[in-house]
């Protein structure tokens, strides 16, 4: 009985996956990703392409068989043989279609490297390409089984991140030496909403998860944070994808994901994650908040409402939405020592990241999110002394002239807003939010953007149904300080590769956010 080996160290790649024994041609399609991503396929393509110093395999009578008759080298000791050939009988119907970007054929493929393992290149850009194992008996070099694969066209490397410029405070060099620390903001778009209904003027391949995810983390890594909040982080790309590059880069993380069930498979699900500079914080206490269970025990405990009751039953609908929040409290690696001017240094900082709900009809619920949320930070930080400075970073999906923009800056809500006044409206809606008097908080909180810049950005959600402000950095103003922030860039910039975001630049509809923050040198928000 012939046995099938698997390939040398130096054979290893993701076109190199075994196959089982006895399916002896296997057609596979796979995705090679923008020039100089990870994927590695040894390659083929078609005969238009423009190559140089390749030899071609014209004279070679294989290359006119099918792809399911691999001719086999005579006493090979290599039990897999990488093989081409150049004719692949009339056209073939992958991913993509059956031409390249100018729109000529694939009719024909040369063959232009055996080797183990290869990176696409600029060359490779518009073009298809094919790769074919073939699997040899180690005691006669009969073929045994064989798998082609093809891919869709190489895409080109993105455009650079745009450079963003950071506006500096006045009297950055003066007052206070606390430590410093940059962090960022980010709605990185998960991919089950990047969906070409959802955004039909971007291109399908630049909506793809393997294209944006790098653009994404060039974005974040080339700013040089300290401390990265993420929402719409889909669960099996964190565990597969984020966590493992941003720990490369010299991040550790933790991650929360929505309490609603995945959209299909495992994983298609996202959620929240926060990521530390190893060499800057180290973490002391991480907890995360799932407003679902808030809303169950304020309906059941403070409320006494029966869940199963009308009452109870419209009360938690109206309020359960699978919105989750993260919390940690981070230790400075090299503590501040005690000076004269400042002789009890702070050298811990509280950071919470949250997402909020999404849907425009549901300000009510934002209101309630954000209280509850801002409830929960209370206890926790009065907990642990009055001096804890605090972030509250993320996406909640609320412009500044709503209610949760109100309570967030001015520690209140006018009762005539008509965000707290949905009860008294014609479509049967519950009243979920308790008295506009005890709506409140005891945090003096600034925001970043409105500190430094002295405005909200014009819009940090850019879509062709929707341009607006949704996320921001809050910030303690007793015990932090922000120094500076990067403003958003022009509506010039963020069109120049598309009409709207995303685009082939701009992987996610959000734009980040960025400060450099201060702590221990807070002064009274505008």
């Amino acid at each position: 009985m012939n046995n099938v080996q698997t390939p040398p160290p130096q054979s290893r790649g993701s076109a190199y996956r075994r196959p089982s024994i006895g399916s002896e041609n296997i057609d596979d399609d796979r995705s090679v990703g923008s020039v100089g991503s990870t994927s590695s396929f040894p390659k083929f393509i078609p005969q238009n392409s423009r190559v140089t110093n390749i030899e071609s395999s014209e004279n070679d009578p294989a290359a006119d068989e099918e792809s399911s008759s691999p001719q086999t080298p005579t006493g090979s000791s290599n039990p897999y043989q990488l093989k081409s050939f150049q004719s692949y009988n009339k056209g073939f119907n992958d991913i993509g279609g059956d031409s390249d970007l100018n729109g000529q054929p694939h009719d024909e493929w040369i063959e232009i490297s055996r080797d183990h393992v290869y990176v696409p290149n600029e060359r490779d850009v518009g073009r298809k390409l094919k790769l074919e194992a073939v699997a040899l008996s180690m005691e006669t070099g009969e073929a045994l089984m064989q798998r082609v694969v093809k891919t869709d066209l190489v895409l080109s490397r993105a455009p650079d991140p745009v450079k963003r410029n950071l506006v500096t405070v006045k009297g950055v060099g003066s007052g206070g030496g606390g430590a410093r620390f940059r962090i960022v903001t980010y709605n990185v778009l998960a991919e089950i909403y990047a969906t070409q209904q959802q955004y039909p003027y971007c291109d399908f391949w630049a909506l793809s998860w393997d294209y944006r995810f790098q653009n994404i983390l060039r974005e974040i890594v080339e700013v040089g944070p300290d401390v990265i909040c993420l929402q719409e982080v889909q669960a099996d790309h964190y565990e597969n994808h984020v966590y493992a590059a941003l720990s490369d880069a010299g991040f550790e993380g933790v991650y929360k994901q929505k309490t609603r069930d995945s959209m299909g498979l495992t994983g298609k699900v996202d959620g929240c994650a926060l990521f530390w500079r190893r060499t800057k914080f180290h973490l002391v206490e991480s907890y995360s908040i799932e407003f679902n269970e808030l809303s169950q025990r304020q309906a059941t405990q403070v409320l006494g409402l029966n869940p199963r009751s009308e009452d109870g039953s419209s009360y938690l609908s109206r309020l359960c939405r699978d919105n989750v929040a993260q919390l940690v409290v981070l230790e400075l690696v090299n503590p501040t020592m005690p000076t004269r001017s400042n002789r009890e240094p702070i050298n811990q900082l509280c950071i919470a990241n949250t997402h909020l709900y999404s849907h425009k009809d549901y300000p009510d619920v934002k209101l309630w999110q954000t209280w509850q949320l801002l409830q929960e930070l209370e206890t926790f930080v009065l907990s642990r002394g009055t001096n804890l400075p605090l972030m509250i970073c993320g996406d909640f999906n609320s412009t500044p002239d709503t209610a949760v923009y109100d309570l967030l800056s001015r520690q209140a809500v006018h009762p005539g807003h008509p965000d707290v006044n949905m009860a008294n409206g014609e479509d049967n809606v519950p009243n979920i939010l308790p008295e506009t008097m005890n709506m409140t908080h005891s945090f003096s909180l600034g925001s970043v953007y409105n500190s430094v810049i002295g405005e909200e950005p014009r819009h940090t959600n850019y879509t062709t149904n929707f341009k607006g402000t949704l996320d921001y950095m809050w910030y303690s103003a007793q015990n932090l300080r922000p120094l500076s922030a990067a403003p958003i860039p022009e509506e010039s910039v963020l069109t120049l590769h598309g009409e709207a975001l995303p685009s082939t630049q701009f992987s996610s509809d959000h734009v980040m956010l960025i400060s450099d923050m201060q702590i221990g040198s807070g002064s009274r928000p505008p």
